[in-house]
């Protein structure tokens, strides 16, 4: 086949320009594959030193959720505090008393306390029982206690302390995150000021942290067990009135009248033997006296009368 020259010429234009092409494309992905690998060495870098920062972030946050909400879980539900009052009459106290001890244990409760009173004969009069069951039970137990006796007097109640609860939760938790800070920095001081200063604190913090669990665990102790004060004692014995007309009549009169003139006779010679005295006190004094004054008045010269006219 016979080749002309632009044939030619048109040809080596043509592959210069593709080596050209070549050239520029095989440049290009050089440049590329450095910047591509210069912007993976500084995005590696920025990764490596941000890597802590979320890792730490997530840290922080996970341990503030603990601390905020280490004991959470016991107060996702209202907590309450429920007691009862009840006033039962029976004529046999130690029956009821037995039967309420009996009840309490059967729902896992217990007698925290409880005041007897007892007569001559070692019967018992008056009882006072302090029953702790738990919460779930406070229902059951009170309606089943009200019916153990004649009921004279009954009343519950409940008081919600789920916020109180959160509350002294979350301070207990955020005050021994600070006591475990302040020890780490006392275990790093070097200077004796610092070691006293964070001794110190420690012992402030420490100082309140048992006052709040000592709450945490009484309104624990309360919102898991319920309580119920039982009041026990006999029937009053009915004393009918007395009749105003029961020893009415002639002899109860005389008698009466009797009695009085007994009595009024006594008081006078009483009054009369206490009188004696001063009338024998009177005559060994007052006698001799008026003697002597009369005597004295006898003696005295009359008085000399006056020349004077009356005119």
């Amino acid at each position: 086949m016979k080749i002309t020259r632009r044939g030619t010429a048109w040809a080596t234009g043509v592959l210069l320009a593709l080596a050209a092409v070549s050239g520029c494309s095989g440049s290009g992905g050089d440049g590329g594959d450095g910047g591509g690998g210069g912007s993976s060495s500084s995005g590696s870098m920025a990764q490596d030193e941000a890597a802590p920062a979320p890792a730490t972030a997530a840290g922080g946050a996970a341990r503030l959720s603990k601390a905020a909400g280490a004991n959470r879980p016991a107060v996702q539900t209202q907590l309450l505090i429920k007691t009862g009052q009840v006033y039962l009459t029976s004529k046999h106290p130690d029956r009821v008393r037995d039967d309420a001890e009996r009840l309490t244990k059967a729902v896992g409760g217990t007698i925290e306390g409880e005041q007897t009173y007892n007569d001559v004969r070692g019967k018992t009069q008056e009882s006072t029982m302090t029953l702790r069951v738990p919460v779930a039970s406070f229902d059951a137990t009170y309606k089943a206690i009200k019916r153990l006796g004649t009921l004279k007097h009954a009343d519950d109640g409940s008081k919600d302390v789920t916020t109180q609860v959160i509350d002294v939760e979350e301070r207990a938790q955020t005050l021994q995150n600070s006591i475990d800070r302040m020890q780490k920095f006392q275990r790093q001081a070097t200077d004796v000021t610092d070691l006293l200063r964070y001794e110190n604190e420690i012992t402030d913090r420490q100082a309140e942290l048992q006052s709040l669990t000592a709450q945490r665990d009484y309104l624990r102790d309360q919102t898991s067990m319920s309580t119920i004060t039982l009041h026990l004692s006999t029937p009053a014995k009915y004393v009918p009135p007395p009749d105003a007309l029961k020893d009415a009549g002639f002899w109860t009169g005389l008698k009466g009248g009797f009695h009085a003139l007994s009595d009024t006779v006594v008081v006078a010679l009483t009054v009369v033997g206490a009188l004696i005295p001063f009338v024998l006190a009177g005559l060994v004094v007052g006698a001799p006296t008026w003697w002597l004054v009369r005597l004295l008045l006898r003696r005295r010269p009359p008085k000399a009368e006056d020349p004077t006219p009356a005119g």
